[in-house]
């Protein structure tokens, strides 16, 4: 259950940034969160987002339990650049998990990499810059990066990214997205669902509001052992 935490770390908020003609609006966003091994809700995510000095700043909390068998409680922070990109600047995490914790931050300061200071109870510390010959993200900052995208076009640019997961750079493209329109709380509701792939395998779906404010909906995330979805628990106003 180790993976969740780490890809868990989503998303979702803004204030004033303009990118690919899109503006953030200050929002608070709650979501439910599912396991398709497991029956029922296992646990809630809550994502704030406010102007800063830098550009942009979001916070969440994550919380999820699995019975007695697991228990994770998660504090996240991004700040993005208010640029058309959304070049992360600095990121935070602090997790708990049953008998096992984690702390994370990660520096973007150094064009062209990104340093990684990370410490874990189970490993020693590492504290490192990763180079990578395009744009590394971690998970909020990629599925925020997704919002500001042009859908218009036959095939979004995605240009040379990667997922940062911890320590690691993964490789990802855009695999597909789809205009198409679903029910939502009973109202067919216009959308846009793309995905993000790893190594030919698919790592990420979301699904986004079609409208000014691109709202992720819902969003599922592959793991070795299955799929954690998300879904807005009600339609931000």
């Amino acid at each position: 259950m180790k993976r969740i935490s780490i890809l868990l770390f989503l998303l979702f908020a803004g204030t004033g940034i303009q990118a690919q003609g899109l503006s953030f609006s200050e929002e608070e966003l709650d979501y439910s969160i599912r396991h398709n091994l497991f029956p029922g809700t296992i646990g809630t995510m809550n994502f704030q987002g406010k102007e800063c000095p830098e550009g942009y700043h979001v916070d969440a909390v994550l919380k999820a339990a699995v019975g007695s068998i697991y228990t994770l409680d998660c504090t996240y922070g991004a700040t993005f650049c208010n640029d058309a990109a959304l070049t992360p600047v600095s990121a935070t995490r602090s997790q708990v998990e049953k008998k096992y914790w984690a702390k994370g931050r990660y520096d973007w300061s150094a064009p062209g990499k990104v340093h990684l200071d990370v410490t874990k109870s189970t490993r020693p510390p590492r504290d490192e810059m990763l180079e990578w010959d395009g744009m590394v993200r971690d998970l909020l900052g990629t599925i925020w990066w997704l919002r500001t995208l042009d859908y218009s076009s036959p095939r979004p640019a995605d240009g040379n990214n990667a997922l940062l997961l911890d320590h690691d750079a993964l490789p990802v493209v855009i695999s597909s997205f789809q205009r198409k329109t679903v029910k939502i709380d009973g109202t067919q509701t216009p959308v846009i669902e793309v995905a993000l792939a790893h190594d030919g395998k698919e790592a990420l779906r979301v699904t986004l509001s079609d409208d000014a404010r691109r709202i992720p909906l819902k969003f599922s995330i592959a793991l070795p052992f299955g799929n954690i979805k998300g879904t807005l628990k009600k339609k931000a106003e």
